[in-house]
């Protein structure tokens, strides 16, 4: 999977120049970690309104909701990990507690941290910020998305907490897709099985359509750009007309996207929901290509689980 992946802080800088360009409001906040994130390009075209404030993540939310306390807009980037964690206190009450307009983008996200390991890669960075009161939560799934999205809260007031991993794939939705916060976009027309996912995993699920077909399982796919506010009519809808579903996502299935999916339909339309995600895992020190396979994150365990799914439906 890696090699068809695409460094997603090269988009990330470039979108950052283009914002910057047309509002001169954008400012961009980093804890040393430039190079990751990809926002030096900004820093050289904007350097007064590149601010560096060393390794402290606490410290880099806490500038972030000053600068948005004067009316400007601060894009605040640092790992995943250390955003939702380590800079947990700040982000609620510094940010979210005043609501204030501080975009938080959590880079290497997911399992893209890759060999830096467990201590390093985030797999509860959307259940926290799910949980925080204010706060908007978006896991684009491509290039072209994430690109959009970056744009999109930039035009959208408050805060919000932008997921961001180290790899993307170029453009799995085409030319003509147009992202908007808090909106599902579905793939196919299922009767059997739903499958709901968001991040990098909605590539891996839409391969995963093809093959459920030449199994004889007629599937749809929902890819959840934005968690929070989620498109729960959407959700409510494939349960009704599928019956079943299955959720994929790196990220632990406690609170993350099979734990939002499990609530609404719960509530509204219960369904049997497969989650597919890390169970009470940490990451591991290792390429994506080797945790996706050893957290079963792949088509082959997507069509075990939905076979597996339709034997409950017949009983």
């Amino acid at each position: 999977m890696k090699e068809t992946l695409t460094q997603a802080k090269v988009v990330y800088g470039q979108t950052l120049v283009e914002l910057g360009d047309r509002n001169k409001d954008i400012f961009v906040i980093e804890a040393d970690l430039m190079k990751a994130s990809g926002s030096k390009p900004f820093k050289d075209k904007y350097p007064d309104r590149h601010i560096n404030v060393g390794i402290a993540e606490q410290n880099l939310v806490g500038v972030a909701a000053g600068i948005a306390s004067t009316g400007r807009i601060p894009y605040a980037c640092t790992m995943a990990n250390f955003i939702a964690k380590r800079a947990c206190d700040q982000v609620a009450m510094s940010v979210a507690y005043n609501n204030f307009n501080v975009k938080l983008i959590g880079c290497y996200a997911g399992l893209t941290q890759e060999k830096n390991g467990g201590t390093h890669i985030s797999i509860i960075d959307m259940a926290i910020m799910r949980g925080v009161p204010n706060m908007k939560v978006i896991a684009p799934s491509d290039c072209n998305e994430f690109a959009q999205a970056v744009i999109a809260i930039s035009e959208d007031y408050g805060p919000t907490y932008l997921r961001m991993p180290k790899l993307l794939k170029k453009n799995i939705f085409g030319s003509s897709y147009k992202f908007e916060i808090g909106k599902a976009y579905q793939f196919g027309k299922g009767s059997d099985v739903t499958i709901i996912s968001t991040g990098i995993l909605t590539s891996i699920a839409l391969d995963a359509l093809e093959g459920l077909k030449n199994e004889g399982i007629n599937a749809c796919l929902l890819h959840l750009p934005t968690l929070k506010p989620v498109d729960s009519e959407s959700i409510v809808r494939c349960a009704k007309e599928t019956g079943a579903i299955i959720t994929i996502e790196d990220h632990s299935v406690f609170g993350g996207l099979g734990g939002l999916v499990s609530e609404i339909v719960t509530s509204k339309y219960p369904v049997p929901v497969y989650k597919l995600g890390l169970n009470d895992r940490f990451g591991l020190t290792a390429s994506l290509d080797f945790q996706l396979n050893y957290f079963g994150l792949t088509v082959e365990n997507i069509i075990k689980n939905a076979k597996n799914i339709l034997k409950i439906k017949k009983l």
